[in-house]
Order: C-alpha cells, then sequence, then structure tokens
C-alpha cells in the first residue's frame, strides 16, 4: 500500500543532519596500474570534502563473494572501464557529481583482453597471481558420451552466444553510512542483510556485532543488488568512517549501468544424439562463462548452467564442461535465473531443431523425454517428488490449441508471418549442492494478539512479505490482518539470502515453525482452561473452538496463555537436508527439489524490417502449492517481460571495454506496448515435502524459458535458427536477407 500511494522510503529519500554525498569515481581505461587518485581542480570547489581511496580502508580492502579477488575501490591495478576507484564526498550530491568529474585518475594502461574465448589463450592476465583466466572449472559426468553418439540416429551440433543483461531496476544502487562511536549503521537497497553486515564489518576491520544494516523500500532487485547490496554499503561506510559523518552514496543511472554486475555472457557449445523415434542418448555441452574483472557469483552460476545443462529431459549419457573465465570488462553477477536462462536457451533450441530433423512435433519430442517422478537427471540423482512438468506441457499445449495451430501456421499476410514456439525449463530451488541452507524466523504475540514476524528475508517487490503473513496467520489461525512482517534488517535472524527462489518457500519455513510453537501453547493453555486436551481445541480465523464449540477469540486466548506462563515469543528454525555432489566424477546431489516451467508463445515476424511481436504467451508452472495466485501471477507476468527484453532488445554495446549505451535511451528494455497478450497461467501444485504447505519458488521462472520460446516461433515462422540473445531485429533482418539472397 505504501508504494501504491507514494508513501514508501527508499536509501534516497533518508536525510540525516550533517549528511554528506558521495559519487564515484571510476576508472578510464579496462586494464592499467593505477598510480594515483588526485582531486584535481575539485578541491576549489566550496562544499567539497574530499576523495575517499583504497587507502582509506582500515579493515581489509576485499568483496569477493566466493574467490576474493575483488576490491571495494581499486587499489594497485583497474580491471574494467567503469571500475571505481574512488569517492568524492561533498556538501551537496551536485557537488560531489562535480567533484568526481574533475577528479584525476592516473593510470598506465596496460593490454586487454575482451573475448572469453581469446582471453583462454592467455596472452594478457587479468590478475597477475593468477597462472591463466579461468576462475572455476566444473563437470557433470553421467554414462558414456561416446556411447551414446554411437547409438544415435541423429545427432545436432550448434554453438550458441549470450550477452550480457543489466537489470535495469528503477531505483539504482544506494547507501547511506551513519558511523556511531560503538559501530556503524548502513540503510542500504540489498537482498541480504547478514552479507552486507559482513563485508562492512570486513572493510572496517570491526565485529559483525557493532554493524547495523536496514534494507528499506526497495526499487527492484532481480538478484542485482544482492551482489551490489553489500559493495556499496561498504563503500559507503568507508566513506563514512573516514568524514566520521553521515554518507550517502548513490550511483547514477550511468554509473548503475557502467559499473554494477550483469548477467552473465556465455558461449555455449551444444551436441545432442537421439533415436529415430525420439529418444535422447546423449548430450555433450561445452560452457564458457565470462565472468569478466572479477569472479564474483560466476561459480555459482556456471555450477547452476552445468548442472541443468540437460533440460528437463532424462538422459543417459551426459557429458558437461564449465569454464568460468575472466576478461576486463565489468564483471558478472545475481540475476533472475542465475546462469539457466543461458544454458535452457541452448537445450531448448536443440530439442526443436532435433523435432525438425526426425520430423517429430516439438511438444510430442519433448513429453516422450521428460523428467518424471523417478527418473534420473544428468547428475545420477533421482527425483522421487514434485515433478509435475509433464503434466504442466500437456495442459499447456492443450490450452494453447498448439496441434491445431502448428498444422496452420507459419502464417503469412502483408509481409508478416506468424509461428508458434514452445520451450519447458527446471530450476533447482535454493541453493545447490550440499551449501548450507536455512531458515530462521522470529515470531511475538503482543497481549492484544496481535503478531510480529521477523525475517531477514528482503521484500524486493515481489510480494514475499505478504505471503509470509498469510503463512503465519494460517499457522496460528488468525486473520491476516493481525500479521506484520518485519524483514530485511540484522535486527532479525539471519534467514540467507533473498535469491534463488528461496524467499517464500525456505523463507517461510522458519516462520511456519516459530507459529506453530506459539499456536500449540496456546492450545495448551486453553486445554489446561477448559480441562480437555489439545486435540480437543481448534484456532480458526481468530475463534478458538473446544470440542466444536466456540469458546473464546483470539485476544482472549492469548491473555490466557500469557497468565498462564506461556512464552508468546518463539524461534524457528529449519534446515533444509541436502546431499553430496563430487566434484571430481561430476556426479551427486544437486537440488532437494525443482519448480518447472512450460511456455508457448505465438510471434508475428515483419519480414521487411525483422521486427518481432510477440502476440501471445501461454504460461504453465508446477511449483508446488500457489500460496498466492495473485502474487503468482505478478512474478510470470514481470519475468516474462524481463525474458522477453533479454531475447529481443536488451544489448550492451561495447567497445575495447567500454560500455557504450549506459541509459535508457539506448539501452532498450520492454514497455507495456511490447508485453504480449497472457493467458491465465496454469499452475500444476506438485506438492514440495520441504516447502511451506509444499510451496517451491516461483519468481525466476518463467524468464528462463521465455527466450527459447520466443527463439522457437521466430524459427517455425521464417526457418531462421536464431543463436543469440539478443536476437534484435537488425540480426534477423540480414539473417532473413541472406536467406533470400
Amino acid at each position: 500500500l505504501e508504494k501504491v500511494l507514494g508513501r514508501a522510503l527508499y536509501v534516497g529519500d533518508h536525510f540525516v543532519p550533517g549528511m554528506l554525498y558521495a559519487k564515484l569515481v571510476k576508472s578510464p581505461v579496462p586494464h592499467g596500474i593505477l598510480k594515483a587518485v588526485l582531486p584535481g581542480r575539485a578541491v576549489e570547489l566550496d562544499g567539497f570534502v574530499g576523495l575517499v581511496t583504497a587507502e582509506d580502508v582500515p579493515g581489509i580492502n576485499e568483496v569477493g563473494y566466493y574467490i576474493h579477488d575483488q576490491p571495494a575501490l581499486a587499489q594497485g591495478k583497474v580491471r574494467f572501464h567503469g571500475e571505481p576507484v574512488a569517492l568524492a564526498v561533498a556538501k551537496s550530491p551536485h557537488i560531489a557529481e562535480e567533484a568526481a568529474m574533475l577528479a584525476e585518475v592516473r593510470v598506465e594502461e596496460l593490454p586487454a583482453v575482451f573475448d572469453p574465448l581469446e582471453a583462454l589463450e592467455g596472452r594478457v592476465l587479468v590478475h597477475d597471481d593468477k597462472e591463466r583466466n579461468i576462475a572455476i572449472t566444473t563437470k557433470v559426468r553421467k554414462g558414456d558420451v561416446e556411447k551414446g553418439f554411437k547409438e544415435s540416429d541423429v545427432i545436432i551440433e550448434d554453438t550458441y552466444r549470450m550477452g550480457y543483461q543489466d537489470h535495469a531496476y528503477l531505483e539504482p544502487e544506494a547507501a547511506l553510512a551513519i558511523p556511531y562511536p560503538d559501530g556503524m549503521t548502513v540503510l542500504v537497497g540489498g537482498q541480504y542483510p547478514h552479507l552486507a553486515q559482513a563485508k562492512v564489518a570486513r572493510v572496517l576491520g570491526i565485529s559483525q556485532n557493532r554493524v547495523r544494516i536496514i534494507h528499506p523500500a526497495i526499487g527492484g532487485g532481480f538478484g542485482g543488488k544482492d551482489d551490489m547490496g553489500p559493495i556499496v554499503a561498504a563503500q559507503a561506510a568507508i566513506a563514512a568512517n573516514k568524514t566520521g559523518r553521515p554518507v550517502l552514496l548513490t550511483y547514477s543511472r550511468e554509473d548503475s549501468i557502467t559499473s554494477h554486475c550483469k548477467r552473465d555472457p556465455a558461449v555455449i557449445r551444444y551436441k545432442t544424439g537421439a533415436t529415430k523415434d525420439g529418444k535422447l542418448k546423449a548430450v555433450e555441452v561445452d560452457i564458457i562463462f565470462d565472468c569478466g574483472a572479477y569472479a564474483n557469483r560466476g561459480p555459482f552460476t556456471l555450477w547452476r548452467a552445468t548442472v541443468h545443462a540437460t533440460g528437463p529431459y532424462e538422459v543417459p549419457n551426459v557429458k558437461v564442461d564449465g569454464k568460468l573465465v575472466y576478461t576486463n570488462k565489468v564483471y558478472q553477477g545475481s540475476f533472475r535465473g542465475f546462469g539457466n536462462p543461458q544454458v535452457q536457451f541452448a537445450a531448448e533450441r536443440q530439442m526443436d531443431e532435433l523435432a525438425y530433423e526426425l520430423g517429430m512435433d516439438p511438444v510430442e519430442l519433448r513429453l516422450k523425454n521428460v523428467l518424471r517422478e523417478g527418473s534420473i537427471t544428468g547428475t545420477n540423482q533421482k527425483l522421487e517428488y514434485s515433478v509435475g512438468v509433464g503434466e504442466a506441457l500437456e495442459k499447456v499445449a492443450r490450452a494453447s490449441g498448439w496441434w491445431e495451430k502448428r498444422k496452420r501456421y507459419p502464417i503469412v499476410e502483408n509481409g508478416k508471418v506468424r509461428g508458434l514456439g514452445c520451450a519447458i525449463i527446471w530450476h533447482g530451488i535454493s541453493t545447490s549442492r550440499g551449501v548450507p541452507d536455512w531458515s530462521n524466523a522470529y515470531v511475538n504475540v503482543a497481549k492484544d494478539g496481535t503478531v510480529t514476524v521477523y525475517t531477514g528475508i528482503v521484500e524486493i517487490g515481489q510480494g514475499t512479505s505478504t505471503g509470509h503473513a498469510q503463512i503465519a496467520a494460517e499457522a496460528l489461525g488468525v486473520p491476516l490482518e493481525y500479521v506484520r512482517v518485519i524483514s530485511g534488517t540484522t535486527e532479525a535472524p539471519d534467514t540467507g539470502a533473498t535469491h534463488a527462489s528461496r524467499g517464500l518457500s525456505q523463507g517461510g519455513n522458519g516462520i511456519l515453525v516459530a507459529a506453530t510453537k506459539i499456536r500449540d501453547r496456546i492450545k495448551r493453555a486453553v486445554a489446561k482452561h477448559f480441562k480437555c486436551s489439545e486435540a480437543e481445541v481448534r484456532i480458526e480465523n481468530g475463534i478458538v473452538y473446544v470440542k466444536g464449540e466456540q469458546k473464546m477469540n483470539w485476544r482472549e486466548a492469548v491473555v490466557l496463555a500469557y497468565n498462564l506462563g506461556e512464552d508468546m515469543a518463539a524461534t524457528g528454525h529449519f534446515f533444509l537436508p541436502k546431499g553430496k555432489f563430487d566434484e571430481e566424477k561430476g556426479q551427486g546431489f544437486a537440488y532437494l527439489g525443482y519448480s518447472f516451467m512450460a511456455l508457448i508463445t505465438e510471434v508475428e515476424v515483419d519480414t521487411e524490417t525483422g521486427l518481432v511481436k510477440v502476440l501471445k504467451a501461454w504460461p504453465a508452472i508446477a511449483a508446488g502449492k500457489i500460496v498466492n495466485p495473485e502474487l503468482a501471477k505478478g512474478q510470470i507476468y514481470g519475468a516474462l517481460a524481463q525474458g522477453l527484453g533479454y531475447m529481443l532488445m536488451e544489448e550492451v554495446k561495447l567497445e575495447n571495454g567500454r560500455i557504450l549505451n549506459p541509459n535508457f535511451t539506448d539501452y532498450l528494455i520492454p514497455t507495456v506496448k511490447d508485453m504480449p497478450e497472457i493467458a491465465d497461467p496454469i499452475f500444476v501444485e506438485d506438492l514440495f515435502p520441504y516447502g511451506p504447505f509444499g510451496a517451491k519458488g516461483v519468481g525466476e521462472m518463467c524468464l528462463i524459458p521465455t527466450p527459447a520460446a520466443i527463439g522457437n516461433a521466430i524459427r517455425h515462422a521464417t526457418g531462421i535458427k536464431p543463436r543469440e540473445i539478443p536476437f534484435t531485429p537488425e540480426k534477423l533482418y540480414f539473417a532473413l536477407k541472406g536467406v533470400k539472397g
């Protein structure tokens, strides 16, 4: 409601007396020895306070996530054009911005490398302390691929390339750091307050309990603020520590696009083998992810891509190899789908080409090979429950009129041609492998019966706080309006990050556990008072029933519980059980559960211009229990918009590592005019035993199949085989021209 009414307060809406303002000073070259950063003519500005550089870091100048290779402010060397080298601090934002432009960055430029394939040759090293430009490698092995290809009647091989995608959230990065005698408080747009707390403590050289993080209203995250929140918080905290005054650091739109993480560019070589009746026999995939200057989340996006490389299909013989490669470009990071959109695009394009080669219907080919309960994945993990992808595909194919339309299409009219495409995907929920994952929450019931839920999960616009309130209300047996959720602060228990589609599913588990404890205590008090068994007490919609008769309301029961000595506050903790993955063998446990998505799209291609219009989309999702259908619809619609933009228009243009289009004039994102008609989503509730009420993740799902579904529809309409993301009108135009000519 606060957002709708314009009352929500974002980082930039907060003001503290005596506050200073900071702006980024950035590297003007993609690779070089950093000699000095000087204020230059900025000293002449009235209100200029000074520059903050790596020399002002009192603790450890390092904010890397998994591999410790990234400084908060560049030190000794710069590795990409736009890398933060200093902060210009002033008494007004305008003076700070002018000072940042006047600052002198002295760099001895070095040769740079921009293409990941060239970087593998090692002629230029991005990091001098490494022998090669490979941050990490991954692999999956199952069966014998050579044997599988020998048994195949048809083999399809191709190479797919994907560029960056920017998060393009409405609110650029910002942090307000407020120093206190005993520590630091930072208001920052982020997705994991406790990670930001750890990074701020690290750069300041103090303990984590002296750092307080608050995530206020957030104007979009999509994964990017999971990475950038801790980094920007650390940068602002360094400035506040040096000046001894509150400092508000805000990125401009240009700063955000030039200097924050993006979706990983990728080169994927894919080989698929199948029998003449359409049974998959072997898949061999070589994945190269371009991590840019720093590894950041790349080890995890690459790993996810590697274990998902088969698509949602049972394949007896699998060989997948992944390489995360350094280049002198802006680094990659978390983005909705987290490495999976790239590889699912390749996998689903392959399935369509296989269908054409075999003369089979693409939906029928998928249904012949799709994962089902009891299937063995590419990592040799048996799926024992919650596998609804086949049902989702069958239902959405019927709802869209797939078989009838595929017979009639492509339709050509007035230089425009229509086609129909489908794609299905799988996406592991929560963190991967044996990486610890837990849910933690605190629930308190006041004497007036109102309920407060404290969780570290962050509300970034996805509606998780509403879902959490529903879970607490359902577990306690009270109306939704009794519940208030306080989220996104280190005052709440560490609940892990708001990523990997775990916000509602895993984040809700701790709330469910805590609320159930309190409900049991109230039932115990009521049973004691009425001299009955707890099994005879029922609480529903704020009314307490004993042996089926209404006895008191919720508030009266709460007071009774207080008076009988029951604790009306409880913590809830849930640790997700996991198996092991053998990195050397490339086999083992990957994810405890998967959500699935099936999407069919109808497109219209203007053959004179190459412009693609997505006319209609039919989504179906298998994500366990749908806690709130309206929120789920919103997530599906928004994800489809981002997937459409990724496929058709969003292109980061670079020249020698420099981003040429750091604004929304030249970096195009979809508007309402670009959106297709979207059919009512089909929900397949394949209940998940480790989610609250059987829920799995929804937020990322629809983005992942959208590029492939559109690409396959373009292929159906034109015969052109999209192998790139984005597949812009220019690329399609010249492809059509090449076919005609």
